[in-house]
């Protein structure tokens, strides 16, 4: 028997499509779902007999897709936005539409029962991103590939250990702008979508040893999505362009409690929607449905400034029994995540709180570390003297 909790999946970047590296770190990916599977293409035989009992089928072809979905963390799926946009990540961090075509090697291996699968020349087909109004961001990655493989023995090799940055929700989408204007307070935005479709084309080639086609061509690059505003004057300003068809640029960050972020730039939208109508006891709220028009959208990845180093005042004082001590702590750079846990090295003589609150409880002394919730090789200490 089989637990969904040993599904592990694991990505490699190919060479030469369809073909696995034999060298090179597997990335182990970060998925809520992986629906991978080759699905066999048969017809029925039309052989007539003297028998009416079916002549069997006969397999004609094979499709190797599915879905790869995970909740949006920085810096775990750039490697499939690149193959989804058919670019590459420049030197500053920018993501467009390109006519670059990335295939990768995905196993799926059911290791409790020793079951391990292969998914050769995976390419990104479509990909989803999803921003609730009350919920964590995921993103899905249709993939369609060109191979299947699979054994009792496996194949993965050296992996990396998947990212430990934090997983995001609809509080880390931060302000919108539409045409350079912020929406905060005129127009408030309770849901929002990203759809790409890279439209795939399957060629079948008589010949080849593969179980699936020959090649996936990708054709036009379509971006859609949704918007969803509470109705307005300026909700009602941006549905009016769909008379006029003048497209509106769009622009969002989503950063993590890290710093890491995403900014998502859409500089010409064109949009469509039909008026709301509500009850008296409704909110009313319009759906817009967006497409990019004429000019590619951009993602720009910024991660957040290493931690150098912390400075904890005061670095020393003296406490009474029962007495308290607000800590401070200055993390350097200033752009790099300000978190610390705070522990103490006798809690018996004084506590720290979440918030490096000191209290005083019996005497003798007590070292307080204030340790980067990023990186635990920086901290720095105070020392306390309970009188």
């Amino acid at each position: 028997m089989s637990s969904g909790a040993k599904q592990i999946s694991y990505l490699i970047p190919e060479v030469t499509p369809g073909i696995t590296p034999t060298t090179g770190n597997w990335d182990t990916l970060r998925l809520t779902s992986n629906t991978l599977s080759p699905t066999v293409n048969t017809q029925v035989s039309d052989e007539i007999t003297e028998s009416r009992i079916s002549q069997g089928s006969v397999a004609t072809s094979a499709d190797i897709q599915g879905d790869l979905v995970g909740e949006l963390s920085y810096g775990s799926f750039d490697k499939l936005l690149e193959a989804a946009f058919y670019g590459t990540w420049g030197n500053d961090g920018v993501l467009t539409v390109g006519d670059t075509r990335r295939t990768f090697t995905i196993a799926k291996n059911f290791s409790d029962v020793g079951v391990f699968t292969l998914f050769l020349g995976m390419h990104v087909s479509t990909f989803a991103l999803e921003v609730p109004s009350d919920g964590k961001i995921t993103v899905t990655f249709g993939m369609a590939g060109l191979d299947y493989a699979d054994g009792e023995s496996n194949t993965v090799a050296a992996t990396n250990p998947p990212t430990t940055s934090p997983f995001m929700s609809n509080i880390n989408l931060g302000t919108l702008t539409i045409d350079g204007q912020s929406l905060e307070g005129i127009a408030c935005v309770s849901a929002l979508t990203m759809n790409l479709d890279n439209n795939l084309q399957v060629q079948r080639c008589l010949g080849t040893s593969r179980l699936g086609p020959g090649a996936q061509i990708a054709t036009e690059a379509a971006i859609t999505g949704t918007i969803t505003l509470a109705w307005s004057k300026r909700a009602w300003q941006i549905w009016k362009n769909t008379f006029t068809r003048l497209p509106i640029a769009l622009s969002f960050p989503i950063t993590d409690s890290l710093g890491n972020r995403y900014t998502l730039n859409f500089p010409a939208l064109e949009v469509d929607g039909e008026l709301p109508n509500g009850g008296k006891r409704d909110l009313i709220e319009v759906s817009l449905n967006y497409t990019v028009a004429k000019v590619a959208p951009t993602i720009t990845r910024v991660q957040a400034a290493p931690v150098a180093s912390i400075d904890v005042t005061p670095a020393t004082a003296t406490l009474d029994v029962g007495d308290t001590q607000q800590m401070s702590k200055t993390v350097s750079p200033a752009g790099a995540p300000q978190n610390v846990t705070w522990s103490t090295s006798a809690p018996g003589v004084a506590t720290v709180s979440s918030s490096g609150l000191v209290t005083a409880i019996s005497s003798g002394t007590a070292i307080i570390t204030a340790t980067s919730a990023v990186d635990g090789t920086k901290t720095d200490t105070a020392t306390i003297t309970v009188s």
